[in-house]
């Protein structure tokens, strides 16, 4: 079967075309072509073409299906979509589709447009002369795609199977040897510069914490899921609604790397800060780690920012010591926005100072 236009010769490529993961790909419409606003690419595939999971963090994407089928998956929700039908693709959230027709033709449209110029950077020109079959076509080079689209602000995820495995495995495995491998893989994953699609892995995290109380290794799955909280990935909102649920596992005599796994991820969610003090006051956290986890959940007050660190739990400052800072503050003439900024910088180092204290507790190499 030919990739090529049925009844059409090889005139009728255009110099935009290209060889895209086994695929044969046309720049319709460029940016460049539109004053930036669309891109409009046009493929031809086979079946078993697929794309990488990926997310983009400018762009939107909308599929529409000319002929044969397209599987595809948003923020790890599947879905089908076959000839007329047309699929959008959000930014923000991670992706991918593939063709399970025998063939299919589809138009990608690119919102705003540029990331076209993706297509001509990583893929091999489809030329007209000397034209090789679908089997034997220059391929695509997964390295230089994922660094082209890195530096187009979308993160390709590559080797994303054996994470997702892992990320199972903490939950389904009663070997402890076998359950920390499994979680190293996910922290290295998560942790890592191209991480795996975390829609994909916050489903068996929230599972696995949801077992804290019977297993404190599973500990480490609440710091993974206040590190994709942290992010700001929109596949976080599973977490945020899976709060009240988790603060019903606190236990006054949790280990206490529990209680620190439990403090960093408490920490992320402003939204809930009545309840979590209602659920950690039994637990008898130190002054420092209170004041850490409750300065992370106020509102932002410039009137605390720059005093002391953690404010204000190592000292007090007296009323002198109060006219002194006050006054000094006062030359500083910040904004709110810029308020914000070195609210959100304090707030920053005080997570990753409770991370770094759950890390240790929970790995055992805290010596605190």
């Amino acid at each position: 079967m030919s990739l090529y236009p049925a009844g059409s010769g090889t005139e009728e490529l255009s110099e935009r075309a290209r060889w895209h993961l086994g695929g044969l790909l046309t720049i319709r419409m460029a940016g460049a072509d539109s004053n930036g606003s669309i891109g409009v690419v046009e493929e031809r595939a086979l079946r078993g073409y697929a794309t990488p999971a990926h997310v983009h963090g400018r762009e939107d994407e909308t599929l529409f299906v000319i002929e044969g089928e397209l599987e595809y998956s948003v923020d790890g929700r599947p879905g089908i979509a076959t000839a007329g039908e047309a699929v959008f693709l959000p930014r923000g959230l991670a992706h991918n589709f593939r063709v399970v027709s025998a063939e299919a033709h589809f138009l990608v449209i690119i919102t705003p447009g540029g990331f076209e110029e993706f297509f001509q950077e990583v893929s091999p020109p489809a030329t007209a002369a000397g034209l090789p079959g679908p089997d034997d076509h220059p391929h695509t080079d997964p390295a230089l795609m994922t660094t082209a689209a890195a530096d187009r602000g979308t993160t390709v995820f590559r080797g994303a199977e054996p994470v997702v495995a892992a990320a199972r495995t903490v939950t389904a495995s009663d070997d402890p040897v076998e359950v920390a491998r499994a979680y190293r893989a996910v922290e290295d994953a998560v942790a890592g510069p191209v991480p795996a699609p975390l829609d994909t892995l916050v489903g068996p995290l929230l599972e696995a914490a949801g077992l804290v109380g019977a297993n404190p290794a599973h500990a480490r799955a609440l710091i993974l899921l206040g590190i994709l909280v942290e992010r700001g990935d929109p596949a976080d909102r599973r977490v945020h609604e899976a709060v009240p649920d988790l603060l019903g596992l606190l236990r006054p005599d949790a280990p206490r790397a529990v209680v620190l796994a439990f403090t960093y991820f408490l920490a992320h969610f402003p939204e809930h800060a009545d309840a979590v003090r209602a659920a950690v006051d039994p637990l008898g956290l130190s002054d420092a780690d209170l004041g850490r986890l409750l300065r992370c959940l106020a509102a932002p007050d410039a009137a605390r920012i720059g005093r002391v660190w953690p404010t204000p739990t190592v000292w007090e400052l007296d009323a002198a010591e109060r006219e002194v800072d006050r006054a000094w503050r006062a030359t500083l003439r910040l904004d709110d926005a810029e308020t914000l900024t070195l609210w959100e910088s304090e707030t920053t180092a005080l997570l990753a100072y409770l991370g770094a204290r759950a890390e240790n507790a929970v790995t055992g190499s805290d010596r605190a």
